[in-house]
């Protein structure tokens, strides 16, 4: 596995906001801020506890409704001001801007939508992955997969956030044992993944691997076009990819990346090796032991024809096994795509706002059930909403006092 390390704006972002993951991506995660329960639950739960307080349920129920709908209003308007920013690196959009736009302009809106989003994916509990997290991923072997080699340093932007981690129970036969025995191990998945890309200009990439490689500008002109060419097309540095995906095993995650290089696992070379080497020594062998008692043209041209057949049939086995690998990758991608770029966008906005409301009416109800209450009262109140959660909704969070008393 190779990778680089991304630079540019990407590194910047890091250290501009976003809060980083906590614990590392492959271990065990404690409890978060995300309240994985419905806001419908959760206010029927919340109105189940004040009615056994004895408090006045319709009043309470449409101030609930009351502080839904604001935040409503807030998020609405928030989307509408990133969707503006993001109008000229949209990839997928369906009108025209008749407004000419300068590259000042353009760069600004950049910085603002970068912000922006990471902004609006932390007031939804996502954690960003660290950049080291990042490269421990791409490095790391898989027992089932596929190895891909990703070129971080193409990109201008690379943000990756997750929500929630999980895992699941896989079987796969041992091939060092002859697939005679099927094996159990875990696989750590992220529950949401969230990423978002932006290549590098052409010109700037040429010079940087000018430098880097030590070559002339042609030949690093014509690298970073064969590399460019083999992205799909309409993929282009102008552009800002948005990317939310269910269920990724995080082993997984280079081949979510649009530059990636198959690479084959050492089980497999040795399997082609063994199989198409001997097969092939095999019939040359079989052949040249026919050439040398062939009497007739008939029997010469048959003996060649077997010889084409078991080369052939090497050469297959080959490109066979590497579609195996492009048809994992597409099913991957194919199940596991929740949204892309604008809709991607829109759903991370309307997770937000779910969150939000949720924290704000668990601060709302548990603030009116004292009679009075202080500054120096309010981890004593976010220890009675966690407490709630657990007791009565079955959840471990840990409660964002800090995100639900802020605007």
């Amino acid at each position: 596995m190779s990778t680089t390390k991304p630079n540019g704006r990407s590194q910047d972002a890091a250290a501009e906001g976003g809060s980083p993951a906590a614990d590392p991506p492959g271990g065990i995660e404690l409890p978060g801020h995300f309240i994985p329960l419905t806001r419908k639950y959760l206010r029927a739960s919340l109105l189940q506890q004040l009615a056994e307080d004895g408090a006045d349920i319709p009043q309470f129920t449409n101030a609930l409704h009351c502080l839904a709908s604001w935040r409503h209003s807030q998020y609405r308007a928030r989307l509408l001001h990133l969707l503006d920013d993001y109008l000229p690196f949209l990839p997928d959009g369906d009108t025209t801007c008749l407004a000419d736009i300068t590259d000042a302009e353009k760069a600004a809106a950049h910085r603002r939508f970068i912000d922006g989003v990471q902004t609006l994916l932390e007031s939804a509990n996502y954690r960003r992955l660290r950049e080291e997290d990042i490269q421990a991923l791409l490095d790391a072997k898989t027992p089932y997969g596929l190895h891909l080699n990703v070129d971080l340093t193409a990109f201008d932007d690379v943000l990756i956030y997750y929500r929630g981690t999980d895992k699941r129970i896989r079987e796969a036969r041992n091939p060092w044992l002859l697939y005679l025995r099927k094996e159990r191990f875990d696989e750590p998945l992220f529950q949401r993944l969230f990423l978002l890309l932006k290549l590098k200009p052409m010109e700037r990439r040429i010079e940087e691997v000018m430098a880097e490689d030590g070559i002339d500008r042609a030949r690093a002109e014509k690298k970073v076009r064969r590399i460019r060419g083999a992205l799909p097309v309409g993929v282009t540095s102008s552009h800002i990819y948005l990317k939310l995906f269910k269920r990724i095993p995080k082993i997984d995650v280079e081949m979510l990346f649009p530059n990636t290089k198959i690479a084959f696992r050492p089980f497999d070379k040795l399997k082609l090796l063994v199989t198409a080497g001997g097969g092939t020594v095999a019939g040359v062998a079989g052949t040249a032991s026919k050439l040398l008692v062939a009497t007739n043209p008939i029997t010469l041209a048959i003996a060649l024809a077997g010889l084409s057949g078991v080369v052939f049939r090497q050469v297959m086995g080959f490109f066979n096994t590497r579609n195996r690998y492009m048809m994992v990758l597409a099913q991957n991608l194919y199940f596991c795509t929740l949204a892309n770029n604008r809709g991607a966008l829109t759903l991370i906005a309307d997770r937000a706002e779910e969150e939000d409301t949720k924290e704000d009416m668990l601060l709302y109800v548990f603030l009116a059930r004292r009679d009075e209450v202080s500054r120096a009262d309010l981890d004593e109140v976010a220890s009675e909403i966690q407490t709630f959660l657990q007791e009565r909704c079955g959840v471990s969070v840990t409660f964002d006092l800090a995100d639900a008393c802020g605007a």
